[in-house]
């Protein structure tokens, strides 16, 4: 009942988000009529960018299971990371993690109890930084432009301050009867089962800093191809946001949300919607052109593994018997 319920809310935010797409678009063309690609040679560095990103959450993959013993070469963790984004694309609620969990299992025996525990610890190194981050961006907006939102800073501040408080306590928490609070009882144990590896909690820190790097330098070449300068803490103020975002993340590869949020917050640093919307478009058009390339031969290649894998198990097991 509860996944019916979540495919009916993922549904209706897509048809309220292409219909309000088409009422603006309508009322608003002669906005989009001003907006034309300045110099087409920079898609070059944003595919590129899109490619490193993806390989950064690959390295994320392969560090939270060395403390498992577990060795992966890059064709796996690079291969992971491809058709996580690609199945988060082509299904609601970030369907990708439950892809990405399945072949962990049956491929490495890596029980889905330790999946979900240490990759809600990952999340807490990643949402604390990028909302630190996001939270410095809205102090330099504030002390550059003059520029502050309550909302944004009551956001950032609601995911810092709770994140903050677990790193600084850490329990270890018995699980409880309620599924609401289970979820948050299962983030906290994933971090007191991540923080013991410290140099882990480092490395991934580190990416979760690159990462919010290379966003804003994406989003300023994004923009820049539209003729609109805006400066690095503008991008880094919208590349935290964005980041938060995956939290709501309920639509397949957060169509209408992500769109919802770049509007939203570029309205607050003086973009307009139609400049938001034209760059969003762009960026989920590469990755879209990179992920449909990638993500079906990765699924290919890494689960013909798995197909092969059981082949040699079932064969084995008969000669046991003969």
């Amino acid at each position: 009942m509860e996944i019916k319920y979540r495919k009916i809310a993922s549904f209706s935010i897509i048809v309220l988000f292409v219909a309000w797409v088409v009422y603006y678009f309508t009322t608003h063309i002669s906005d989009f009529k001003q907006l034309s690609l300045v110099n087409p040679i920079y898609l070059i560095p944003l595919f590129f960018i899109f490619l490193i990103v993806s390989i950064t959450n690959g390295l994320v993959i392969k560090y939270f299971l060395e403390p498992f013993n577990i060795k992966i070469k890059f064709k796996e963790w690079f291969g992971l990371s491809v058709i996580t984004s690609f199945y988060n694309m082509v299904t609601p609620f970030r369907g990708g993690a439950f892809v990405k969990a399945a072949y962990l299992n049956k491929k490495h025996s890596f029980s889905y109890s330790n999946f979900l525990a240490t990759f809600s610890g990952v999340y807490v190194v990643t949402f604390l930084i990028s909302s630190f981050i996001g939270l410095i961006s809205l102090v330099l907006l504030y002390k550059n432009y003059h520029i502050f939102n309550l909302l944004i800073f009551l956001a950032f501040s609601g995911v810092f301050i709770p994140l903050l408080l677990i790193v600084l306590i850490s329990p270890k928490l018995k699980p409880s009867k309620n599924k609401f609070l289970n979820q948050f009882i299962n983030i906290i144990n994933g971090w007191y089962l991540v923080k013991q590896n410290k140099i882990i909690v480092f490395k991934i820190s580190i990416i979760t800093l690159i990462q919010l790097v290379l966003g804003s330098v994406s989003t300023i070449i994004s923009y820049s191809l539209f003729g609109i300068n805006i400066s690095i803490i503008q991008a880094l103020f919208l590349t935290s946001i964005g980041t938060l975002g995956i939290l709501i993340s309920i639509t397949p590869a957060s169509l209408g949300v992500a769109e919802a949020i770049a509007v939203f917050s570029g309205l607050i640093i003086g973009i307009t919607p139609a400049q938001a919307l034209a760059v969003s478009v762009l960026g989920r058009a590469i990755s879209i052109i990179v992920i449909f390339i990638l993500g079906p031969l990765f699924s290919y290649i890494l689960f013909k593994k798995i197909s092969i894998k059981k082949e040699n198990e079932a064969k084995n097991q008969r000669n046991l018997k003969k």
